[in-house]
């Protein structure tokens, strides 16, 4: 099985000269640059000059640690601003430039002609749409066809942009330009017929299948009193042409939870999103996301987002059109959410995607950590799958010097998601090899989690120096079951793992525990990681078998680090994090604080 759906390749990001081209031209400012082509893709023609473009400027935001810190706060049990989320005003307010830099940054869009009809003003992010030969006037840049080697994904890119001296401290970031996007799909292994024939006999073989029903006795979930609650959706993230498919969804939750097979699941549109029913496309990660969060969760509100990545065009056969990627997926999907009102917002969104720390552009995942911080900020929890690589997948570093290092992943390290790792077996559970996990490389370890990793960097001694950031963000944060789960994908039952089942497990669980507090009058539990780890792992089973693998090179697939490795432990660990969720006690903790 090849685990994990990397969304993006590997970017080599730095500050020095690249093949882009010379330094700036004089009165203009480099912004970023690529070193060369990143792995895996291949420059072609020049892009088409009339081809339509559409960009989001950051703007550089002076209280964005401000705001994050007040995150932690509102997020942590015993602080005066508890609970106290913020309203969407609040944080747009919070968050607005200064008049200067809002007046010269739009003040030079329109100079560069600019439409004003294609131009949104969100405040500190600034959204544009022109043509490919007036945005290489514009960033001073030439943009090329870029084709992906494996999966001949085209879109249009650079390798380096500029804009003027005199605003360039207001801007953070303009994308798409040096962002370059991969994806990698799970391999599926169909089951034997007749595996999934009775309850009896998944509920005696969990260890080798994985079912609701084997989730729910595992870790102790069942079913409350509580009413439905509009303020308690649970949303999925779904990218890359992954659609949610009914008939498969009904099915399964006809065989696998039958008290809940009346719900549905609603569908919202993103930047062209598209939800295809007839394709023939495997659909295997948004049918194991939906199937699982909704099957585990209870008296909730479903909504999967699906978010256009590829280009929003259907040929006549009903097939996405997938030669041009020219949107950013991730900024899509979050600056809509975030202009949502708040009694649209998500209680809590799970996302099982993500990519190598170092492939990400450095202000790109800066800007986008703060925008997860601000979802935190408004009450939503934000839950990501840790990934599939281990310890890391190639191990080897982007910046030139190709050294060896341990490679944390994207959005995962970022300290304002709460990352889910992966297990397998019962009695006892054990961390799967695959489950990414270690420390962030670009994120500092935030003060809630101290302690936890700190205990773990002592018990690890010396080994694996040089190999990672002892100072970084620790992740994942908690874990769940990745292996041998049943799904049903195109009318065929399908067994499929990776941290990508882990992601909407725990989401679900989460979900349950703010219907339990919102019947109790409690306000939601948004940003979670403060609170989990306040729990010195109560409500948590310790996963102390077991341990991750990575660095795997060459056809030979031999170790580039002999024995790479990070070991399950007592208490934190970064293959399991805190451990995996134990509902019964879990639901009394979160009604108490």
């Amino acid at each position: 099985m090849a685990p994990f759906e990397f969304l993006i390749g590997i970017i080599l990001l730095c500050i020095c000269c690249s093949d882009a081209g010379a330094a700036s031209e004089s009165g203009y400012a480099v912004v970023e640059q690529l070193r060369n082509v990143p792995d895996g893709w291949i420059k072609r023609d020049a892009a088409p000059p009339s081809e339509l473009v559409r960009f989001r400027l950051a703007m550089n935001q002076e209280r964005a640690a401000e705001l994050e810190r007040r995150v932690i706060d509102m997020s942590t049990p015993g602080h005066s601003s508890y609970g106290q989320h913020m309203k969407r005003d609040d944080v747009r307010e919070f968050l607005r430039p200064s008049e200067e830099a809002s007046d010269k940054v739009l003040s030079w869009l329109k100079s560069e002609k600019v439409p004003a009809g294609s131009t949104e003003n969100h405040g500190n992010w600034v959204t544009f749409t022109i043509p490919v030969s007036q945005a290489e006037r514009m960033l001073r840049t030439r943009f090329y066809a870029f084709q992906h080697a494996e999966t001949d994904t085209t879109q249009v890119r650079t390798l380096e942009y500029s804009v003027p001296d005199d605003i360039r401290r207001y801007i953070q970031m303009i994308q798409p330009t040096t962002r370059f996007g991969r994806p990698v799909w799970q391999e599926r292994q169909p089951l034997f017929q007749g595996t999934a024939a009775s309850e009896e006999e998944l509920a005696a073989n969990c260890s080798a299948t994985i079912t609701p029903n084997c989730l729910r006795e595992l870790y102790g979930i069942y079913d409350t009193t509580a009413k439905p609650d509009p303020r308690n959706r649970l949303g999925v993230s779904g990218f890359l042409d992954q659609y949610a498919r009914y008939e498969d969804f009904e099915n399964f939750m006809s065989l696998y939870a039958p008290n809940r097979s009346d719900f549905n699941f609603t569908v919202v549109s993103i930047n062209g999103g598209l939800n295809l029913q007839n394709s023939s496309i495997s659909s295997s990660e948004a049918s194991l996301d939906v199937q699982y969060a909704y099957s585990l969760a209870y008296k909730t509100l479903g909504t999967y987002y699906t978010t256009g990545g590829r280009g929003p065009v259907v040929s006549e056969e009903g097939q996405p059109d997938t030669n041009v990627s020219t949107n950013e997926p991730y900024l899509d999907q979050l600056h809509y959410l975030l202009d949502l009102p708040d009694e649209e917002l998500p209680a809590v969104l799970s996302t099982s995607y993500g990519e190598d720390e170092q492939s990400v552009p450095e202000s790109y995942s800066n800007a986008t950590c703060n925008l997860f911080a601000q979802l935190g900020a408004r009450g939503v929890s934000v839950v990501f799958s840790s990934g599939d690589s281990g310890v890391g997948s190639t191990c080897t570093t982007n910046d030139g010097t190709s050294r060896t290092r341990f490679l944390p992943v994207f959005p995962a390290s970022c300290p304002f998601v709460t990352a889910v790792g992966g297990t397998y077996g019962v009695q006892p559970e054990k961390a799967i090899s695959f489950s990414s996990g270690g420390f962030s490389d670009r994120f500092p370890r935030p003060p809630y989690q101290d302690s936890s990793v700190q205990g773990y960097l002592e018990q690890l001694g010396s080994r694996w120096n040089g190999l990672y950031n002892p100072s970084g963000r620790g992740f994942p944060d908690v874990a769940a079951q990745a292996s041998n789960f049943v799904i049903i994908d195109h009318g065929e039952t399908l067994k499929i793992g990776g941290t990508s089942a882990s992601a909407p497990v725990f989401a679900a669980i989460v979900s349950r525990l703010n219907a339990a507090r919102l019947e109790n009058g409690l306000p939601k539990l948004g940003f979670l990681n403060p609170w989990l780890y306040s729990l010195n792992q109560t409500g948590f089973t310790d996963i102390v078998d077991g341990g991750s693998s990575g660095c795997y090179v060459g056809a030979s697939n031999e170790q580039l680090v002999p024995n790479a490795s990070w070991n399950a432990t007592r208490g934190w660990d970064p293959v399991t994090g805190l451990g995996t969720p134990f509902y019964n006690t879990l639901v009394k903790l979160a009604t108490s604080v």
